[in-house]
């Protein structure tokens, strides 16, 4: 079912057949049947910036929670990252750089950041969680590392959401 209206966007962003790069991407396969609000869209966000452009036009959600992993070098991998998207647009040189990359069909997070951010797609309070990946090789599922954040991952987003989930005693 193709939605036209959403008060949160969850998209995930990956890099097809490379492991622990696809995350955002394998992610919301494995998470777009659970129980969802009805406005709350899981949706697979990995192609061009562009096009992640329109389709948050087409939407115009309240918030945006993006999910993917970037190979940052700075935490060991399967570290979670959280931020809230500074919204500042990059400058007219990288967005050419990131364009023409784009047109070779460099898909990644950053990209759709850096593109989206330019046009201003983002709303205010755009929350982006990352996985540092360990295996960025060619193949199918995710490092231990990555692998063992799945659950994690998915509570955060599902708070971003402001879905609390029930414990039974």
């Amino acid at each position: 079912m193709h939605r036209t209206s959403a008060r949160v966007l969850v998209g995930g962003i990956g890099l097809p057949w490379l492991r622990d790069l696809d995350f955002g991407t394998q992610f919301v396969r494995r998470v777009e049947g659970l129980d969802w609000p009805d406005d709350v869209v899981v949706e697979d966000l990995s192609y061009a910036a562009h096009r992640v452009l329109h389709r948050l036009k087409e939407l115009k959600p309240e918030k945006v929670v993006l999910v993917g992993a970037m190979p940052r070098d700075i935490d060991p991998p399967g570290t979670i990252r959280r931020y809230v998207l500074d919204l500042t647009p990059p400058g007219d040189k990288e967005v050419a750089d990131r364009l023409s990359e784009a047109i070779g069909g460099i898909i990644d997070l950053d990209h759709t950041l850096a593109i989206v951010r330019y046009w201003k797609g983002f709303p205010a309070g755009t929350v982006v969680i990352e996985v540092e990946p360990n295996d960025r090789a060619f193949g199918l599922g995710f490092s231990s590392e990555v692998e063992e954040k799945v659950e994690e991952v998915l509570d955060m987003v599902r708070a971003e959401c402001g879905i609390v989930e029930e414990t039974t005693q």
